[in-house]
């Protein structure tokens, strides 16, 4: 950015910085930038610019030495995929804690708070199939959960007959009810269950007395140290996490 252009940026965000923090016309907007903790308009036009380019543009962008690639990133869908009429999931879903014990296959899925994926089959209380996965630090508890269950729903699509997929977390299932949702592995979710009519999504509260539920949840805890990563593209809140110290080291060496 041009020299000119940061020096007009910088008066527009004098005014309002000595406002916020009534010193004397005389302060320097450098030091008013210190002790407000904001950073000058050029550096955070620069973060925006790049997130769009990247975001929604899904073009490669650098800022200042990071470089940032939209293929290492979640990207987002537009439009309806799935006309209203034929969004009929509210009888495979239920957000209702429901629980009840049977002999039929049943699947657990769980994400942790570290990160990791899994869900495993149950067939009269024994686990008879599991899967374990482990995401990147980058990636979101949310996109564990969500990935369990895509991954238990594919499973399951071979069994031709009822399937119960239980989850702890509510969000997760309210997320895949919305069919205005960008998110690709939800959109993919959506379409499956419409697809296999016998699989349902269940809600139950967590480690609340469920011996087979806990065996999810310890199978999520122990793929930190037997699995290999699984690849999953990063979430668009973790680039902001990565560009922001970034910004801070250059504004404070210049």
């Amino acid at each position: 950015m041009k020299s000119r252009l940061r020096k007009k940026l910088d008066s527009i965000q004098r005014l309002y910085l000595l406002y916020i923090t009534r010193a004397y016309r005389t302060t320097a907007t450098a030091a008013l930038q210190e002790v407000t903790g904001l950073q000058p308009l050029h550096l955070q036009i620069q973060q925006e610019a790049t997130y769009a380019r990247v975001a929604r543009a899904r073009y490669s962008s650098n800022f200042f030495t990071l470089i940032f690639n939209p293929t290492d990133y979640e990207s987002k869908s537009s439009g309806i995929h799935i006309q209203p009429p034929n969004f009929l999931l509210r009888n495979q879903i239920s957000t209702a804690e429901n629980h009840r014990g049977s002999g039929t296959k049943t699947i657990y899925a769980d994400g942790s708070k570290t990160d990791e994926g899994t869900y495993c089959i149950l067939e009269n209380y024994g686990i008879i199939a599991s899967w374990q996965g482990k995401l990147d630090h980058s990636n979101s508890v949310f996109q564990a959960e969500i990935l369990a269950i895509k991954l238990a729903i594919e499973a399951a699509s071979s069994l031709l007959r009822l399937i119960k997929i239980w989850t702890d977390n509510l969000s997760s299932l309210l997320v895949i009810l919305n069919p205005k949702s960008h998110r690709s592995m939800v959109r993919e979710i959506q379409t499956l269950l419409l697809s296999h009519k016998h699989i349902h999504l269940r809600w139950l509260k967590s480690h609340f007395g469920y011996l087979v539920n806990g065996c999810a949840d310890q199978l999520a805890k122990e793929a930190t140290t037997k699995c290999d990563p699984f690849f999953l593209p990063k979430p668009l809140s973790y680039r902001k996490s990565e560009i922001r110290p970034a910004a801070l080291s250059f504004w404070q060496d210049n």
